[in-house]
């Protein structure tokens, strides 16, 4: 697992950060976490690459991402907002890729108290930060109570 702060430019996750919480911006309603989660809650997506396939009109948004990663193949990048309030998110690994050996990488757009928790580490979510593992690793986001939302972007991919 690899930690890095201060993965972009102060000005890019700024228009991240502003285009997510516009009014134009379209999140789409997902009833709970993880597929498979009986107790999971809500929260509302953006898919930005489906199976490979360019989804999003916003793609511009995640390209200082993706120049920064390591990518042979890009498989899905979504980006999740969760609203504050009570949370419960199944431990997981990511339902559409769970068979392939890649990584995967959890872009932090905003600061809460919210993480993601591993089996033996919680990342905090820390404004610009980016947590890249491998796929297999099992986690879970831990819901905020400090602010709104909690937005992060999800990568997975192959690495080069």
């Amino acid at each position: 697992m690899n930690i890095y702060k201060n993965y972009i430019e102060k000005n890019d996750v700024a228009l991240i950060n502003k285009t997510f919480l516009s009014n134009t911006f379209p999140w789409y309603f997902e009833s709970k976490q993880v597929e498979t989660g009986k107790k999971d809650t809500l929260f509302f997506s953006h898919c930005f690459v489906d199976k490979g396939n360019i989804n999003s009109h916003a793609m511009f948004l995640i390209e200082p991402i993706l120049k920064k990663l390591n990518i042979k193949n890009l498989l899905n990048v979504r980006a999740n907002l969760c609203p504050k309030g009570p949370f419960y998110c199944s431990w997981h690994v990511d339902r559409f890729t769970e068979n392939l050996s890649h990584k995967t990488a959890i872009f932090y757009v905003n600061t809460n108290n919210g993480a993601t928790e591993f089996k033996n580490k919680k990342v905090k979510c820390e404004k610009n930060k980016i947590v890249i593992f491998d796929a297999k690793q099992k986690h879970k986001a831990l819901g905020q109570t400090d602010k709104n939302v909690r937005m992060v972007i999800n990568f997975n991919y192959e690495s080069k």
